[in-house]
């Protein structure tokens, strides 16, 4: 069902979907606003300000808000995308008042005091380091910023350790002013809501932070950037195993070419019966991992096949991988393929509609990237029209193994 939409002072956005079989309430607080709006000086302040508010208010503690949410069996968890930063809960519905009230105070009314400032920072910097002692999160970040280029989206979600280190409590303010700004708010909730839900959840973000002037101004973006010319990437580890990306820049998520070519990734590397899948494991045993993704964004994309394999083995890798993306623009899926993926992509959908935590993300999702909520009957209808021609047309165009980037992070040499 559609949410009911409803605009709250100061610019917020409330959505609801009243599921009144369900036996749990999810609730969401969703930014407009991620990482890849970042000013190059602060980056990573969205990701630092999703960790900052767990660490106190101004009237709790952080050891407080911990034994609030555990004491009623609330399930609590935050993010930060390139696009959104988000926290949620989801809690048994006699208990959604006490949650919703730690909640806003929460993210609201963070303490920013400089001790939990300086103590995030070394958590901070940890995460980080631990991030370039895994292979292929090293690997992804390199290739993103080098296919993106000067444009933000090629940005680290986490920042760098100088800018993470520079972050202070005024800093940090005025951040949290511009990014929990009324207009980059969207709340929403679903499930068995109790009595009165809607009017509590208003009154509690009536106030949002008072914001700078340009709080609200819509995120710079720079030009789409351009398809990368085919080129190579490497990064040397002490290392067992290679790590790939074999990819470009790909559509953005209001893109109309987004489901052709979220059905063709699918094809190649979605599922253990997909192409490269099949040939690349099952078929020569090249890699014990290997997939296709997308990464669909307002403004741009990636596709890519990744994965790890022994470096003797990378070569075979490449060649099967291109020549799998050659033998589909030469052919086209079969009608069994695209019969299949549509199944998936349906499938997928459907699964999705089953959770209360499923359902308040994908109305905050419709929200903040399309401005609308997107009806299933929609979105089938859009899978359901795909055919051969236009699967066709979308591989030459976003799968051409001659444009391929290919970045590899490598063992040492010997």
């Amino acid at each position: 069902m559609s949410p009911r939409r409803t605009e709250l002072s100061g610019g917020v956005v409330l959505l609801d979907i009243p599921l009144p079989v369900a036996q749990s309430v999810s609730f969401g607080v969703w930014l407009r606003r991620g990482s890849s709006s970042e000013e190059p000086a602060v980056a990573g302040v969205s990701h630092f300000l999703e960790h900052i508010v767990f660490k106190g208010t101004d009237s709790r503690s952080a050891l407080e808000l911990a034994e609030t949410f555990d004491a009623i069996g609330a399930i609590v968890d935050a993010f930060t995308t390139k696009d959104t930063v988000t926290f949620s809960m989801k809690v048994l519905p006699e208990f959604f008042d006490e949650a919703l009230e730690a909640l806003a105070d929460m993210v609201l009314r963070p303490a920013l005091t400089p001790e939990a400032i300086a103590l995030e920072q070394d958590v901070i910097c940890e995460e980080i380091q631990e991030a370039l002692d895994t292979p292929e999160d090293r690997l992804h970040d390199a290739y993103a910023e080098h296919v993106f280029g000067a444009h933000r989206r090629g940005q680290p979600i986490l920042g760098t350790p100088e800018t993470v280190r520079s972050f202070d409590t005024a800093t940090l303010r005025r951040e949290h002013a511009r990014l929990f700004a009324g207009e980059n708010l969207v709340l929403s909730v679903a499930g068995n809501l109790p009595d009165g839900a809607i009017e509590r959840i208003a009154a509690a973000f009536s106030r949002p932070p008072s914001s700078p002037a340009d709080a609200v101004t819509p995120p710079t973006i720079l030009l789409a950037p351009e398809a990368r010319q085919p080129s190579e990437l490497v990064l040397e580890s002490p290392i067992l195993q290679t790590y790939f990306e074999i990819g470009n820049l790909g559509v953005s998520v209001a893109h109309p070419d987004r489901v052709p070519v979220l059905m063709l990734s699918n094809l190649l590397g979605g599922g253990m019966s997909s192409r490269i899948f099949q040939a690349v494991r099952e078929r020569e045993g090249l890699a014990y991992t290997i997939y296709n993704y997308t990464d669909m964004g307002p403004d741009a994309g990636l596709v890519s096949c990744a994965g790890s394999c022994s470096p003797d083995k990378e070569g075979r890798v490449r060649e099967v991988v291109a020549g799998e993306y050659a033998q589909l623009l030469r052919e086209g899926p079969t009608a069994a393929e695209i019969a299949s993926n549509k199944a998936q992509i349906k499938s997928h959908l459907l699964f999705a509609l089953e959770g209360t935590h499923s359902q308040m993300a994908r109305a905050a999702k419709n929200e903040i990237f399309f401005g609308r909520f997107l009806p299933i009957e929609e979105l089938v209808a859009l899978v359901d029209a795909v055919d051969h021609e236009t699967l066709v047309r979308c591989a030459r165009e976003w799968f051409d193994p001659d444009r391929l980037v290919h970045a590899a992070h490598r063992p040492v040499p010997r």
